[in-house]
């Protein structure tokens, strides 16, 4: 959760919150329909994610039905259980006892997305199963989200029809939602004031800092379909060309005509610089040599090559994405017999790793968990080729279980995946 927050204080308000609206409609009712919990508090925020919570149990409860001792894929048996579904989302009846938990949480949430978005949004994207935002997940989202919705609708717009992406990719399109349009994120005075109309909210108590005064840059249907769909209008989405491409190219710097000084540093060279004939510090032997048997074009500059301002770049300017470390581990070459036998392609990359291996891979790459690691070996053996695999494991997985990308366990596996897929 967003560390902006007293947590107690955030606790202790969401159900004090609760417990008021609660006793305010129960006074009246003995039980509560879907379409009073959509007016029940002046924050329609706080109302949907109630029903957001009711229909995760709706659907919940529709799974219990199934049995390994009928057809539950027959047609006719679908279209039954379907619509006696839909008929028992029309019947909402909740008692105080069990609605005020899911309106405590309900409130909760919707005071951490009122002062922190990006701290909800970010939370809510790591939670997805599998580490993966499928496209009915983000339409779930996007349907109980009522504040800043024009980052979920973002998010499905980026995601341009695919069935899923993973999680790090979707955490990217959620910093390019906020840095494009995080002028559209709505100020927390309005909601302030609705949540003190029941009870007074004291932000400094509820927060552990200041929060700045701007946010940077049958039926045919189920109840829950029909309940969001006039409350929440689709969110003007964002034209094809303001979307940033992946890669900006690159510019070079001009060089300036003009020589500069040299900096002395007597200190660190042993010497000092000098222009003109007089020698300068004595050559400093390279920490790593190039490869003797250079290949490709050999005119394009390496990117250790000395650039227009004369120095060499660091490589903090040239730090690679995961994906390319993963992808640079393939280019070396057999140069022994022995290497060139462990190479050979294999056919499974379960059968190919060794009992020490799986140890070593369930232990130190999936943090001990045995059915992660079988769950990972058998999807990277249904793939079709070595890109696919080094997608999976760098969007993912190492993502996922926060993998040392120099160890030797991550080393083996890429060699693994290179035979397998060779």
């Amino acid at each position: 959760m967003s560390n902006k927050f007293n947590t107690n204080a955030l606790t202790e308000y969401s159900k004090s919150y609760a417990r008021r609206i609660a006793a305010d409609f129960y006074q009246q009712h003995s039980t509560i329909s879907g379409q009073q919990i959509l007016s029940l508090t002046p924050i329609s925020q706080i109302n949907l994610f109630v029903v957001s919570a009711l229909s995760d149990k709706w659907q919940a409860d529709a799974e219990k039905f199934r049995s390994p001792y009928f057809d539950f894929s027959h047609m006719e048996v679908q279209e039954a259980l379907q619509h006696f579904m839909n008929v028992v989302s029309q019947h909402i009846s909740v008692r105080r006892e069990h609605l005020e938990p899911l309106l405590a949480d309900a409130v909760r949430r919707t005071i951490i997305m009122i002062f922190d978005p990006r701290a909800y949004f970010d939370d809510l994207l790591r939670s997805q199963p599998e580490f993966t935002l499928t496209a009915s997940a983000i339409k779930q989202i996007n349907r109980y989200t009522k504040i800043n919705q024009f980052v979920p609708a973002y998010l499905a717009q980026r995601m341009n029809g695919k069935p899923f992406i993973y999680v790090n990719q979707a955490l990217t399109y959620l910093d390019e939602a906020l840095t494009q349009r995080g002028h559209e994120l709505e100020h927390y005075d309005k909601f302030v004031a609705l949540f003190s109309e029941k009870v007074p909210m004291d932000v400094a108590a509820l927060l552990r800092s200041h929060v700045p005064d701007g946010f940077p840059a049958a039926p045919a249907r189920s109840f829950f379909d029909a309940a969001t769909e006039s409350a929440l209008p689709p969110a003007p989405m964002v034209p094809p060309d303001a979307v940033p491409a992946d890669v900006a190219p690159a510019t070079a710097p001009q060089p300036d005509p003009t020589p500069a000084p040299v900096a002395v540093d007597e200190s660190s060279s042993g010497g000092s610089m000098f222009l003109g004939d007089v020698s300068g510090p004595e050559p400093v032997a390279p920490t790593a040599y190039p490869s003797q048997l250079p290949t490709g074009d050999l005119s394009e500059p390496s990117s250790t090559d000395i650039g227009l301002s004369g120095r060499t770049e660091s490589p903090a300017e040239q730090a690679p994405s995961l994906n390319q470390t993963l992808r640079e581990t393939a280019v070396a070459e057999p140069v022994t017999v022995a290497e060139t036998f462990n190479r050979a392609p294999i056919e499974s990359v379960a059968r190919s790793i060794s009992l020490n291996q799986k140890f070593r891979f369930i232990n130190q790459l999936f943090n001990g968990n045995t059915n992660a690691y079988n769950q990972a070996i058998e999807e990277i053996d249904s793939l079709d080729n070595y890109g696919q695999a080094l997608d999976l494991i760098s969007y993912r997985y190492a993502s996922q279980y926060l993998w040392d990308m120099s160890s030797d366990e991550v080393s083996e596996l890429v060699e693994i995946l290179k035979r397998r897929f060779a």
